[in-house]
């Protein structure tokens, strides 16, 4: 009878947790404060990460343009930075990419990350997050903001993205310009 009991309880636990992996969960950004669709993205210029001209996003306006906040110390940035060097050399034709290294104390760790992912393209230092915080309400990171040509915010994601998830995002960003 106790065998019973026992494989009852574990196929029990077993069906619940088929079942709880099944079920669609909300997207990572539920709670999070967002920046709306068709917001015209804030202006900033920063600091480059390396040196060299500032970067200042209005330059980046006539293409569509995929801006990444990240930092050295965050898993999931680390995670994904392979995916933004791959996508931004295959893809930064039709796209530009902008890093923003934010609330990061280790700039040298930072600039080796982004350079064993491949990552070449401009990033900007917000060291105490000023921009990453008032200008675009990131409370957690990665943050990938996706604007069209004019501009304007397109889409916003929080968390890490693949290279399929950016690839999606480009051929979007693409159709519509």
């Amino acid at each position: 009878m106790l065998v019973i009991v026992a494989f009852a309880l574990v196929a029990g636990f077993v069906a619940y947790a088929v079942r709880s992996a099944s079920v669609a969960r909300p997207p990572v950004t539920a709670g999070l404060p967002t920046i709306p669709a068709g917001t015209l993205a804030a202006p900033f210029s920063l600091p480059r990460l390396g040196g060299g001209p500032p970067v200042v996003l209005a330059s980046f306006r006539g293409r569509p343009t995929v801006v990444n906040f990240f930092a050295s110390w965050c898993v999931d940035c680390r995670a994904e930075l392979s995916a933004f060097g791959s996508v931004s050399r295959s893809d930064g034709r039709l796209v530009n990419f902008v890093g923003v290294d934010t609330n990061d104390p280790n700039a040298a760790l930072a600039r080796a990350l982004l350079a064993r992912a491949g990552a070449r393209y401009p990033v900007g230092v917000d060291p105490s997050g000023s921009v990453a915080n008032s200008r675009y309400l990131v409370s957690a990171l990665p943050v990938t903001l996706f604007l069209g040509s004019s501009g304007r915010v397109v889409g916003e994601v929080v968390g890490a993205q693949s290279r399929s998830d950016l690839e999606g995002w480009i051929s979007r960003l693409t159709s519509r310009t």
